[in-house]
């Protein structure tokens, strides 16, 4: 019998939480247009995400997917290029979506940073 059970709490199958998380003004500082420095704060959010057993993150960008591939590797994120996307045309709809622009709606639960 498990923890759960013996306390009486729900039970039920681990579910995958897919987050995807933009790049510029996210991921990126958005200091100046031109800046390439990491946002530390969401990085290590991304990384602390990375660890968990039910996750599976994208990075993903309107610049495309060599964009967000780019900024993943800049940035020494773990996940696969398969994992770095266009939000263009993007097949997945994120559980959470991690971005800068106030009106995202791209995921079915969707996170503003408070970078501006």
């Amino acid at each position: 019998m498990g923890t759960n059970e013996q306390l009486g709490l729900p039970r039920d199958k681990m579910r995958t939480i897919v987050i995807a998380f933009d790049v510029d003004g996210t991921l990126r500082c958005n200091c100046t247009d031109d800046c390439r420095e990491p946002n530390r704060r969401i990085v290590d959010m991304f990384n602390t995400l990375a660890s968990f057993k039910n996750t599976e993150l994208y990075v993903w960008s309107g610049g495309g997917a060599n964009y967000a591939d780019q900024f993943a590797r800049r940035y020494d994120l773990k996940v696969s290029p398969s994992h770095c996307i266009s939000k263009i045309g993007a097949t997945i709809k994120p559980d959470i979506a991690i971005d800068d622009i106030q009106d995202t709606a791209l995921g079915h639960l969707n996170l503003i940073v408070r970078e501006k």
